[in-house]
């Protein structure tokens, strides 16, 4: 056990704490990595691979289905291209701030 500093008041509490005991700030005491979940976007993105990862399955289908059976469309397959792009861009700026992308 280590301890730590809050992100957002600066007390120090445990490493293991799920939220700062002095103002309540939610630590991310997630295992997931954000480079794993950017690289999914980056490959995988028009499948919605990376919302799976990220706990967001109802927007992983939604991709999913965009992805495969849109193209028959033309339109939701470019939509979903269009998503997958603003996912990676969102998955890269915020890469040092997990909580913000996963659940």
């Amino acid at each position: 056990m280590a301890m730590i500093y809050c992100r957002e008041c600066g007390a120090k509490h445990s490493d293991r704490a799920k939220a700062c005991p002095k103002c309540g700030y939610q630590a991310n005491n997630t295992d997931k990595s954000m480079v794993v979940y950017v690289l999914l976007a980056f490959l995988l993105g028009t499948w919605g691979v990376h919302k799976f990862y990220a706990g967001r399955s109802g927007e992983g289908i939604a991709m999913l289905l965009m992805g495969t059976i849109g193209w028959l469309l033309i339109i939701p397959g470019i939509a979903v291209c269009i998503w997958a792009l603003v996912d990676l861009i969102v998955g890269i700026v915020n890469i040092n701030d997990p909580k913000k992308i996963f659940k």
